[in-house]
């Protein structure tokens, strides 16, 4: 039998990725792309995204879910985003939470978020009574950072740490003393 000789090349790690990587890295990106274009209206405002992602993502929100149209587009999308860095889109998306699809309670939460911000003491003292559990001091700090943040952001592509942070506190309050936001307070 013939002596096999050691091979150097193998040893070293390759220098290219390899397809089976390639298209897994492809398809995180496309189901990153399926999440995002499933957000609700503010949730996706406040992404930054580039703005021909963007646009390609506003003509997927608009067609019919389950359709072949949206799927394609949806593919555009994601190789129109494997051009850019999506670790920090990754980001974003996990730190806005559950999608109105997702959660239906999502979009009262981010309408009650908002009438917090801009209603008064009305509303905080309406949600305290609501949720009698709430910590008031907490809500009523969180109320106003989320003011002053508003207040210093002229456009809507800045992340909003504060208002996040209302929203979470909220949701989780309110799933603890287990009580749905009536429609009186949203409106």
């Amino acid at each position: 039998m013939a002596e096999q000789k050691h091979f150097e090349g193998f040893d070293s790690a390759p220098e290219e990725e390899s397809r089976s990587a390639h298209k897994r890295e492809a398809q995180a990106i496309r189901k990153l792309v399926e999440k995002i274009a499933d957000l609700g209206d503010q949730s996706f405002k406040s992404l930054v995204i580039p703005q021909d992602v963007k646009d390609a993502l506003i003509i997927a929100r608009k067609l019919k879910p389950k359709s072949d149209e949206r799927r394609r587009q949806l593919q555009y999308v994601a190789k129109l985003q494997r051009a850019y860095d999506d670790s920090d889109l990754e980001q974003q998306v996990n730190m806005l939470g559950a999608s109105s699809k997702v959660d239906p309670n999502a979009l009262k939460l981010e309408k009650l978020r908002e009438k917090l911000i801009t209603g008064g003491i009305e509303v905080v003292n309406a949600l305290c009574n609501l949720a009698a559990e709430i910590d008031r001091n907490k809500l009523r700090n969180l109320v106003k950072k989320a003011k002053e943040e508003a207040a210093k952001i002229e456009s809507e592509e800045v992340a909003k740490p504060n208002s996040r942070a209302l929203f979470k506190y909220v949701k989780t309050e309110l799933a603890k003393a287990k009580v749905q936001i009536p429609d009186e307070l949203i409106k």
